[in-house]
């Protein structure tokens, strides 16, 4: 889930790096002033971990990082459906020429753990505060590149194969927004589907 500009206002929990020497730490700011997100463009911002031995300089920059949590698909699933569709043209009868018909969103389900529906004081943002940017998530940025469209969410699959020699595989379903959530409190599950603004997922192998 990721920001596609720096916000004025650091949301709490945003992540960053800075190019100080041999300094690979990403940091987690748990605090700013202004303390309200409508109370002005942020001017201080409190951290962890400290900085340690590399302390930045005037010149360093800083980098900050996707907003992202991990998932917890527990006994549940994803799957998801590529489309393509053909309109097939005809001579007098006779199949002829075969052009492509108008692209199809690519389509997204899975069920994942439920423990919480929102988050509370102090906890990760639940899965369900991501899909919908409310309650812990409220402050997070829409992946969306337009920013007039309604807010989505960048969703990533790391599979990472048991032989070790083999490159781990990274699937990325851009732009998804959610069209159902259903929660199941017997089974403590929640199913989500919805629809990514692509025709075909993002693989690389890694």
């Amino acid at each position: 889930m990721a920001y596609a500009t720096l916000p004025q206002v650091v949301p709490v929990g945003a992540r960053f790096t800075v190019n100080t020497a041999n300094n690979t730490t990403t940091y987690i700011v748990t605090g700013r002033t202004p303390a309200l997100a409508n109370a002005g463009n942020t001017t201080v911002i409190v951290f962890t971990p400290a900085w340690g031995a590399n302390f930045p300089l005037a010149n360093d920059v800083i980098t900050f990082l996707p907003q992202e949590i991990d998932v917890k698909i527990g006994e549940g699933n994803l799957t998801y459906t590529e489309h393509k569709e053909f309109k097939y043209m005809l001579d007098r009868g006779n199949l002829d020429a075969v052009r492509e018909a108008d692209e199809k969103p690519v389509d997204v389900k899975t069920d994942f753990i439920y423990d919480f529906v929102t988050t509370g004081t102090g906890e990760d943002v639940t899965p369900v505060d991501a899909l919908k940017g409310s309650g812990g998530a409220a402050e997070w940025i829409s992946s969306s590149h337009d920013k007039c469209e309604p807010y989505a969410v960048d969703v990533e699959i790391v599979y990472t194969p048991p032989c070790t020699n083999e490159e781990n595989e990274h699937t990325t379903f851009p732009e998804f927004r959610y069209e159902t959530l259903e929660f199941n409190l017997k089974d403590a599950t929640i199913a989500v589907t919805g629809k990514c603004n692509v025709v075909q997922a993002t693989v690389v192998r890694v």
